[in-house]
């Protein structure tokens, strides 16, 4: 790689699109899963340490020109999570607009790099926000991703698979998934048959009843027979009021279900929507419009 910081400068380096756009302009045969620590030292990282602070995932330290950086990890942290972390200081660094609480100095926690959204007034949160979609942008390209996804039926054992090959986490690439997948998705993470986490995509799956701290419900597949941890079971049809808010006089969406049982008590819910042929078109149509736009969407 030959790609140098002073490339990045200008205009729509100001966010996470825009400075992973460039990157992969400069940088379009970059390697999967994505070698973001050389990435780092290209881009004036000329350290990753291990972070000693209690508490925290990650920081970076930096001085006021923002000349170099260090990145601090949580060394006793997944490898897939490490590099979420050393992805999410990147951001940090690149960002001209993050402004760290300490000088010089970011810390962050687990729970900023599960931010996705944040008030206006939160500037600190709304910074963990874009310093997490970078990440996942950088981690997860979506030219490479939509390249792997094709024409493909939605599947966890093909998820899964994806989270290895990009060497990212399960709830990452369920993100992602979500996102860019050509079929209506949303994947769910549970804890002991509690909802602890939902992906999907916010501009058109429907509105999940069930929130986060919920039990999965009684109807669910998780709760229909034995599944066996590590293997992705075979779809089932579901009633979408179990799930999905249905207005009343309208025909309800065919909603499909698949189970991946891990271990520890943890669980992956794949749902898939069918479309109408009319709103297949529709979706198409805003499809098209969005890829004339100048930059992709997180």
């Amino acid at each position: 790689m030959l790609l140098c910081r002073m490339e990045l400068q200008g205009k729509g380096a100001g966010s996470p699109e825009g400075l992973v756009t460039r990157i992969l302009k400069l940088e379009p045969n970059l390697p999967i899963p994505v070698p973001i620590e050389r990435l780092c030292k290209q881009l004036d990282i000329s350290d990753i340490r291990s972070l000693e602070t209690a508490g925290f995932e990650g920081g970076l330290v930096t001085d006021a020109e923002r000349s170099e950086g260090v990145i601090l990890v949580n060394e006793a942290s997944h490898y897939y999570r490490r590099r979420f972390t050393i992805g999410h200081e990147l951001g940090h660094f690149l960002l001209p607009t993050h402004i760290p609480d300490q000088e010089g100095r970011f810390l962050c926690s687990r729970e900023d790099m599960a931010l996705l959204s944040a008030k206006e007034s939160d500037r600190r949160g709304r910074m963990e926000v874009e310093a997490n979609r970078f990440a996942s942008l950088i981690l997860i390209p979506p030219p490479h991703l939509r390249k792997r996804l094709g024409k493909s039926e939605p599947d966890l054992s093909a998820l899964i698979g994806l989270a290895d090959d990009f060497k990212v986490s399960k709830q990452a690439m369920s993100r992602a998934y979500a996102d860019y997948h050509e079929h209506l998705t949303a994947v769910i993470g549970v804890k002991d048959d509690e909802i602890i986490w939902i992906s999907k995509n916010r501009l058109k799956f429907p509105f999940i009843q069930p929130g986060i701290g919920d039990p999965v419900p009684l109807a669910s597949l998780l709760n229909r027979g034995t599944h066996r941890p590590g293997v992705a079971s075979a779809f089932a049809t579901c009633l979408p009021d179990h799930w999905i808010e249905v207005a009343r006089g309208t025909r309800a969406p065919g909603l499909h279900e698949q189970v991946y049982r891990q271990h520890d008590g943890y669980a992956l819910i794949l749902l898939h929507l069918e479309q109408a042929a009319d709103e297949e078109e529709e979706a198409e149509e805003a499809d098209l419009e969005r890829r004339w736009q100048p930059r992709f969407r997180c």
